[in-house]
């Protein structure tokens, strides 16, 4: 559910949203804190200085995520055989994705490669995030969560590795979704 969108709106309204400590005040829902996630719906929630309940309309406690589709294309990686789907930036291009971008806690990365191989699930995004933004990826029905990714980052590229089966496939599409 949501914050309602249009007036009259109350505190009452914050509290059933994202919970709170009585006695309530509107600082304890800044963006980014313990209770209100800092997602794109919350963006007019501000993250400290003036707040009003105003800047609540529409926002909610969900963490949302951001889903896209890959066609699974393949290629040799070294003396690996690999699937999903690799940008011309990467060096193996593989594949296609439904929309390279993807907004991560208020910035925007290009989705650079999803891909399997040699026993790994990778994942790559520019305009370098660091080890964060994002706390878990879905590929079908199964969910890496970033914290136990491989993490290697610097320059403009960040990756992130599992190790897995190939739970990419090996043709056709597949849906990959991030959550913040």
């Amino acid at each position: 559910m949501a914050v309602t969108s249009s007036a009259p709106i109350s505190i009452t309204d914050l509290v059933t949203e994202f919970g709170g400590s009585a006695p309530h005040s509107l600082t304890e829902y800044y963006r980014g804190g313990s209770l209100v996630p800092n997602v794109t719906a919350n963006n007019s929630v501000p993250a400290s200085g003036a707040i009003s309940l105003t800047d609540f309309f529409g926002a909610t406690a969900t963490s949302g995520t951001d889903d896209r589709t890959i066609t699974i294309g393949s290629r040799n990686i070294g003396f690996f055989l690999a699937y999903g789907f690799g940008s011309a930036a990467t060096g193996f291009q593989m594949g296609a994705i439904s929309a390279n971008t993807i907004g991560f806690s208020g910035f925007n990365v290009t989705i650079e490669a999803v891909y399997w191989t040699a026993s790994k699930i990778f994942f790559r995004a520019s305009t370098n995030p660091g080890n964060s933004g994002w706390t878990s990826m879905t590929i079908g029905s199964t969910t890496l969560n970033r914290t136990d990714a491989t993490y290697v980052g610097g320059g403009s590229i960040s990756t992130w590795s599992w190790t897995s089966s190939n739970i990419i496939g090996e043709s056709g599409t597949q849906t990959v979704s991030w959550a913040e």
